[in-house]
């Protein structure tokens, strides 16, 4: 028989390893819920990318094709898919100091911080939250 000072201790100690177990498991339950909104956003990410790569591609065809005394717009655009989100992307374009004047296009502006041979052409891509951007030097 325990000594009337002892009663109750078992229970104490046995609440006390409980709760232990109790907060490790709900600490666990958290990293995973966060994991897996993470691997949702990470589908997001491939998504919003490949949407500022069509906008720079379309940028890039369009300079191919015009010729320099034409007015080139700055693309943007959207696209729907099944998942019933919508994607859109949007592109700037600007001249190089380097390029000459009479080969800029109309509607670009000449951009002092841009140091590539022609143009530098930035393309954000959106997806849900997700933005990813592509700039590049032409």
């Amino acid at each position: 028989m325990l000594p009337t000072n002892q009663k109750g201790v078992a229970l104490l100690f046995i609440m006390l390893i409980m709760s232990v177990i109790l907060a490790v498991g709900a600490g666990i339950s958290v990293i995973l819920i966060q994991e897996t909104k993470m691997m949702g956003e990470i589908g997001h990410s491939v998504v919003s990318f490949y949407a500022a790569d069509s906008g720079v591609e379309e940028q890039l065809y369009d300079l191919y094709k015009a010729a320099p005394e034409s007015h080139l717009p700055q693309h943007s655009g959207s696209m729907s898919i099944t998942t019933g989100g919508v994607i859109t992307y949007s592109v700037t374009a600007k001249c190089s100091v380097n390029t000459a004047m009479e080969d800029c296009y109309n509607g670009f502006v000449v951009d002092e911080t841009c140091s590539a041979f022609n143009y530098c052409i930035k393309s954000i891509g959106t997806y849900e939250r997700t933005k990813r951007a592509i700039e590049i030097e032409y």
